[in-house]
């Protein structure tokens, strides 16, 4: 009797793998097949077993490093993906599709000289790839050279008019340069060529949303979704474009959707944590972290730390890092979230020293970098600060968050123009929040631009009128036109929507006082108080208006009560100074100063306490207080800039340039700083240069009477005694104080004594 002969795909292998076992070349092609047969089966992780057991085998096929680049990216890792594309390209420069794959890795990753030469080495095999033309082109505009990206893209349009990418990547272009029309054709006609690519319709969907017409991008992502509904990216494109809109409920649907496997369940779980459904989060993550994957695990097991952090569970919090991080010391995510959560606690060097530690780790992490520009503005570092967050924004261009924070820190620091353009790149990558049109706003209101602050904010209210921060901004904009019914009207509007907010009570205080009614500003102050008697801030504001109205007693009462039931308050005890100052009080003042010195990280108390030892003729001691502010915080500008007159006053000329660069370079655009730095040239001998300061100074502040009898002092020295006489004419015409007056005159009087 003879058995029936039954072999199984497995037993067939098991035979095959026998027969083969003596042959590199037929073993791994035997492992390449079985990979391909799982890949059909949808089994990725089991194919790239079997790619990787092919290479084993036979490590210099480059058609199976490419296959496996290609399984690696559907699984979602495109470190690995980029290390077999890249693989593949040097195996076989022939294999155009590699150079492809691995270029666009590096585009996405930001490595854009190393895309381009990929792009270069890609056209070298194939001239004719119209991909390779659109790669290149992406590459040089990320380098800022649109028209080579013009050209290039173009190219590949004209090998092949009907190829939709090409179009996309020109709108991409396009849209970058500015060119918003042009770039919204060239997606519609990427959809009209390819009307079932899901890649064109969602390129289309992202310009509309960025071009704030959300409206039709929902309609468009929804078109793509209608093509294939599984489809990951619609869904995505759906999930966040309904939490920019304050729509988050229907989020979730689309998240859902995306939880098919590890990467789409942290999503889902951060989805519900910014909902505040730990619990749902918590039960999804506790799933991924019992999971296989070490590295699905890390990333789920710092979000429950996240978590346990959040619900005030801060040693469980710390653990879940520590072991983290003793099991992987070079794990940059663990030590971002251990640097957030020390912050938190207020311990900024440790902070400090685990962010540094993240960004050495992996400088391609935005968020170490943002960790660190968070603890520089801590440490009131801002040069840092504005240099990481600058950093931040190079590797991830939507950081919205980071653009505010560089706009704010700009604006502080002076640079109005700078401030204007950042606040603008913010609204452009969040178009739905308010904050970035309020700094829009604030920037423009820096520069005298009232008008067109009005226009920006009308625009926006027109969309969002239920904004506090925006009415609140209309306000200050309305005060500074004069329209103190108008300001008056958008300041109650705000604190409608939001009862209790400080800054829009602050600004119908000042509608009041700037309409002449301190008694109606004193009232509404009181009746705020008596329905929050504990409120420190109602205090102060309180003290303000008592400062305002000539009652100097209450107004001391009110702030000693503060200062004495808050220490902390800095407000307050730099409010007392400038009490003493004003009633000539300077020991008192002094005092304040220095015990608000004792307590503040900022530089500006203790330069107080030098001006007020300069405006006592104590320089000696002045020069103490500058130069100890500046040895904790070298770019402190004020203190720069006094101790730089000092300076130059003393002969010190190198020390006295020095110190007014230093401050010209961290107060930006005020006109101060110049004439210091002018004026320490000058003294040198060198009225040249110093000629181009004082002009600068003035370009800044065209009616300061110092800067142009400074001017006409430095036209004198040169021996160009008509522009020295009409700038000393000028200072006498602006209404000088009166040595400024006396000074002018007696230049002027000496020049017509030599003639």
């Amino acid at each position: 009797m003879s058995w029936p002969i039954r072999l199984t795909a497995t037993s067939i292998l098991v035979v095959l793998s026998a027969a083969c076992a003596g042959d590199p070349e037929a073993t791994a092609r035997l492992h390449a097949a079985q990979a391909d047969a799982y890949i059909a089966q949808g089994k990725l992780k089991e194919a790239i077993i079997e790619y990787r057991n092919a290479l084993k085998a036979q490590p210099r096929w480059a058609d199976v490093h490419y296959r496996l680049g290609r399984t690696y990216m559907e699984a979602a890792d495109p470190k690995r993906a980029f290390e077999s594309y890249s693989r593949a390209s040097d195996l076989d420069p022939a294999n155009t599709d590699a150079h492809i794959a691995a270029g666009t890795i590096l585009l996405v990753a930001g490595e854009y000289q190393e895309a381009r030469a990929m792009a270069e080495r890609a056209l070298k095999s194939y001239p004719m790839s119209a991909p390779a033309f659109i790669l290149l082109g992406n590459a040089l505009a990320r380098l800022n050279n649109p028209a080579s990206a013009f050209k290039q893209i173009e190219q590949a349009i004209h090998l092949d008019p009907t190829y939709a990418p090409a179009w996309t990547s020109l709108g991409a272009v396009q849209f970058h340069s500015g060119q918003r029309e042009q770039a919204g054709a060239a997606f519609k006609k990427a959809v009209e060529l390819a009307p079932k690519s899901l890649d064109a319709r969602i390129a289309l969907g992202n310009y509309q949303w960025a071009s704030g017409d959300t409206k039709a991008a929902e309609e468009t992502f929804r078109s793509a979704l209608a093509l294939d509904g599984g489809s990951h990216d619609a869904h995505r494109a759906l999930a966040l474009l309904y939490l920019t809109t304050d729509r988050v409920p229907k989020a979730e649907p689309h998240f859902k959707a995306l939880a098919t496997d590890a990467a789409g369940k942290i999503a889902l779980a951060d989805y519900y944590l910014g909902t505040k459904h730990a619990d749902a989060a918590r039960a999804l993550l506790e799933e991924i972290a019992d999971g296989d994957n070490k590295t699905d695990q890390r990333a789920a097991k710092l979000r429950l730390a996240a978590i346990e952090y959040a619900d005030g569970r801060r040693p469980e919090a710390h653990r879940i890092v520590d072991e983290i991080l003793a099991a992987q010391p070079r794990d940059a995510a663990a030590r971002n979230a251990k640097a957030r959560m020390l912050l938190d606690e207020g311990q900024v060097a440790e902070a400090t020293a685990q962010a540094r530690e993240a960004v050495k780790l992996d400088s391609s992490m935005a968020a170490a970098h943002y960790m660190l520009a968070m603890t520089a503005m801590a440490r009131s570092d801002k040069e840092e600060a504005e240099r990481e967050l600058q950093r931040v924004v190079e590797l991830n261009p939507q950081a919205s968050a980071a653009h505010k924070h560089l706009a704010a820190l700009r604006l502080s620091a002076g640079d109005a123009t700078g401030a204007l353009a950042t606040a603008e790149k913010a609204v452009e990558t969040g178009p739905d929040d308010p904050a970035g049109v309020v700094l829009v706003s604030r920037s423009l209101r820096a520069q005298g631009q009232f008008s067109r602050a009005q226009k920006e904010l009308m625009a926006r209210l027109a969309r969002q009128p239920d904004s506090p921060e925006l009415r609140t901004e209309l306000g200050w904009v309305l005060l500074g036109r004069r329209d103190i019914a108008g300001a008056r009207e958008s300041f109650e509007l705000a604190l409608r929507k939001a009862p209790g907010a400080g800054e829009p009570r602050v600004g119908l205080i000042t509608a009041d006082l700037a309409e002449g009614k301190p008694a109606q500003a004193q009232a509404r102050v009181d009746a705020w108080l008596h329905a929050s008697p504990g409120d420190a801030s109602l205090r102060v504001l309180s003290a303000r208006v008592a400062m305002v109205s000539g009652r100097a007693a209450d107004a001391e009462r009110t702030l000693r009560e503060v200062v004495t039931s808050d220490p902390s308050n800095l407000e307050a005890y730099d409010l007392l100074g400038r009490l003493y100052v004003s009633r000539g009080d300077i020991d008192r003042a002094l005092a304040e100063y220095r015990s608000l010195a004792d307590r503040a990280a900022e530089p500006g108390p203790r330069t107080m306490v030098g001006m007020i030892h300069e405006a006592r003729g104590q320089r000696d001691a002045a020069v103490a207080e500058y130069e100890r502010v500046l040895t904790a915080s070298p770019r402190a500008g004020v203190a720069a800039n006094n101790l730089a007159w000092i300076r130059a006053e003393q002969g010190r000329f190198d020390e006295a340039i020095r110190l007014a660069e230093v401050a010209v370079d961290a107060m930006k655009n005020r006109p101060e700083p110049h004439d210091t730095l002018g004026w320490a040239y000058y003294q040198q001998g060198n009225a040249s240069r110093a000629l181009t300061s004082f002009e600068r100074a003035l370009s800044l502040e065209p009616s300061n009477a110092t800067y142009h009898y400074h001017r006409g002092l430095a036209y004198l020295k040169i021996g160009d005694t008509s522009r020295g006489r009409a700038a000393l004419t000028r200072v006498l015409e602006l209404k000088p104080d009166a040595t400024t007056a006396d000074e002018a005159r007696r230049a002027l009087a000496e020049m017509s004594a030599d003639r």
